[in-house]
């Protein structure tokens, strides 16, 4: 049959590291609205009840 020869397929890694931090930047952003948010509405049951849903999430 003979030698196959494959092409390697390259990746950026400087696209992907961009991509990610970009991510990451974003992610920080919504934490810090949502704390923001969260500290509006000023409620310990609020503050409870989104611990609850953090455990149960980290739970899955």
């Amino acid at each position: 049959m003979g030698r196959m020869e494959f092409l390697k397929m390259k990746t950026d890694d400087e696209v992907s590291a961009n991509l990610i931090e970009s991510d990451v930047n974003e992610l920080k952003v919504a934490a810090k609205k949502l704390i923001k948010d969260a500290a509006k509405l000023g409620g310990l049951g609020f503050g409870t009840s989104f611990l609850k849903w953090v455990a149960s999430f980290a739970a899955m």
